[in-house]
């Protein structure tokens, strides 16, 4: 037997109206918060990620699906949603259109790393960019679409935000961090020691007890940032404050991806016990667009995986109403086949929900299985309904049946 492969996972029909409970939040959000989709490849060159995502990463250096295609080009199968929409900004000169563009996507991604809870090789993302706006407001106005994503799906989060600083702010925290962790360089994981060469800000989201250890007296970055971006982000606490959203300030709080500047969130569940608390991140990257050759365009986004959403629901006891429901299911024990699918067809064209049997079942076995699937009303066509054009409708909750024609149904 063909089995699926590792880290992937299989949507059941069972499960698969949770998704589409995800949909329908983020199609209200779309109208909502005025975003406008954008769909990008499956791949991309690799070079897209290793210049965006950043080769210091753990993403580009351990975790992507590249191969060499028939042409002899190097191609990745998309980690993350971000890069992508960048080079598709650029590319389609975007920057030309009025600015600010609100864009969503849900995609999947690709990731190569040990599949555990709520973190699958193939996963799906939705994210939310905002380009070309630099202020503050831009960043709340991420932070609430996520926020309210969460709220709707019936989840109470904190979003935890750390400021990175600008340029200016960033080199000289850099600078101070490499010179308190040089001096801990032979105690920390060989990650982390090459992450001092690159990156040394990686260091902070290291994992390794013994890292973690050492990393609890490094510099604290908003010791650093000048008085114009602390200014920014006590803006924005002030603006959350506003907006009725919770937030703590997580001074270790990096993300994982280099094209991060400024204003770094995370939402998290404050419930230790689930063991996987992140539920989403996302931040501003005014410099990814200069970074791929693109004219210096501010942008702000976040990125929420869809299936660590749901485990976190099914953990936290948290059910997704399965509002897809049947409303009539016509019983046929006829051999006028050409009259039992005329009848279903009329009641689908007025908008209703409309199953029948398609196993040859018996009256009895074809009452059981409306039954199961939760129809509402069963339409019985017998023989006799059959020739006087009088059907039998079944309330199934309180089992009440009356005799009704089915133009009578159709203007119920």
């Amino acid at each position: 037997m063909i089995t699926i492969p590792k880290g992937t996972k299989d949507v059941l029909p069972k499960d698969s109206y949770k998704w589409h409970r995800v949909y329908d939040i983020i199609a209200v959000l779309r109208d909502q918060y005025h975003l406008k989709e954008i769909m990008t490849p499956t791949f991309e060159h690799t070079e897209l990620f290793e210049r965006g995502v950043g080769d210091g990463s753990d993403i580009v250096r351990k975790e992507m699906y590249t191969f060499l295609d028939k042409g002899n080009r190097s191609l990745t199968l998309k980690p993350e949603g971000t890069a992508g929409v960048a080079r598709s900004f650029i590319e389609n000169n975007l920057d030309n259109d009025i600015l600010p563009i609100k864009m969503y996507y849900v995609t999947p991604c690709f990731r190569y790393e040990r599949p555990q809870a709520g973190r699958l090789r193939e996963h799906h993302q939705f994210g939310v960019e905002i380009y070309g706006s630099d202020s503050v407001l831009a960043d709340v106005e991420a932070i609430s679409i996520a926020y309210q994503f969460y709220v709707r799906m019936g989840i109470q989060p904190t979003v935890e935000l750390n400021t990175l600083g600008c340029e200016h702010c960033r080199a000289n925290y850099i600078d101070a961090l490499k010179k308190y962790y040089a001096q801990h360089l032979d105690a920390m994981c060989p990650d982390c020691q090459d992450r001092f060469k690159k990156n040394p800000l990686r260091i902070l989201d290291c994992k390794v007890p013994s890292c973690k250890e050492i990393t609890k007296n490094a510099p604290v970055v908003r010791d650093y940032v000048c008085e114009d971006c602390k200014t920014k982000f006590d803006t924005i606490l002030k603006l959350l404050d506003t907006m009725h959203i919770p937030y703590k300030i997580n001074d270790r709080l990096v993300r994982g991806i280099d094209y991060y500047t400024n204003l770094v969130f995370e939402f998290i569940d404050e419930d230790k016990k689930l063991g996987q608390n992140a539920l989403g991140a996302g931040g501003r990257y005014n410099n990814l667009i200069a970074e791929l050759g693109g004219k210096s365009v501010p942008v702000v986004g976040f990125g929420i995986g869809i299936e660590r959403i749901l485990l976190y629901l099914e953990n936290k006891g948290i059910a997704l109403p399965e509002d897809i429901t049947v409303d009539y299911f016509v019983v046929s024990v006829i051999d006028d086949m050409q009259y039992t699918l005329q009848t279903v067809q009329k009641l689908r064209n007025q908008g209703y929900n409309v199953d029948f049997d398609l196993l040859s079942r018996s009256l009895k076995a074809q009452f059981k299985y409306a039954n199961k699937i939760g129809s509402k009303y069963v339409i019985v066509i017998g023989q006799d309904e059959y020739e006087s054009g009088v059907l039998t409708v079944k309330n199934m909750e309180n089992h009440e049946e009356k005799k009704m024609t089915l133009e009578e149904i159709v203007r119920k």
